[in-house]
């Protein structure tokens, strides 16, 4: 265990291993002493050490505590960035969404999509609706934004200035004015290209 997290544990699974078998056996296996007392103290002394033993035990048990919080948060994270990671991949690596971008693509170098968008309008909702289901994830914290930026900002990007803020004169999708429709994809692609 290389981590802090692994030897803080080992240390606290050793603390409370020398406190059950060797302090607790030693404590009530009496060596010598008078009446009424054990190692040489009374009862007040050992009363004592009882509320000491008490206080190394609460701070033993703050301390797993605090251990446990930690590793829940880091969980949380690194499921986060899992979760981010594969939403990204599905563009790579999901033969719809693969299809999809390869016919729009070959629609924009042949010039047919510029001549008639409408025909094109199940590749361009689909690519879009996955754009902006990254969007809302990111807008909601459930994906990592700086992922998302890394993986797919050059190909959003490329997407909302080719196909949506183009002369392209019949694009089949309601986008712009009052409609809602790839909000999140427009608000995620002008973040990104506002300097920082």
């Amino acid at each position: 265990m290389k981590s802090v997290e692994g030897k803080i544990a080992v240390i606290s699974l050793v603390a409370l291993a020398a406190w059950i078998f060797v302090v607790l056996p030693m404590m009530y296996h009496p060596w010598h002493g008078g009446p009424g007392t054990f190692w040489d103290l009374d009862g007040t002394a050992w009363t004592a050490i009882g509320a000491l033993a008490n206080v190394a035990y609460c701070l033993l048990t703050a301390g797993l505590l605090v251990f446990a919080i930690y590793q829940v948060l880091s969980t949380r994270r690194d499921a986060k960035i899992n979760r981010t990671l594969a939403a990204c991949d599905r563009y790579d690596i999901d033969p719809i969404i693969d299809g999809v971008a390869r016919r729009i693509s070959a629609a924009w170098e042949s010039g047919d999509l510029k001549k008639d968008p409408a025909k094109y309008k199940i590749e361009l909702n689909s690519i879009f609706n996955y754009f902006e289901a990254i969007a809302i994830g990111v807008a909601r914290g459930q994906y990592d934004a700086d992922i998302v930026r890394d993986q797919l900002e050059q190909i959003m990007t490329a997407y909302v200035d080719d196909l949506i803020l183009s002369d392209i004169d019949c694009w089949p999708l309601p986008i712009g004015g009052d409609n809602p429709d790839f909000d999140h994809v427009m608000k995620l692609y002008y973040k990104w290209k506002t300097p920082a």
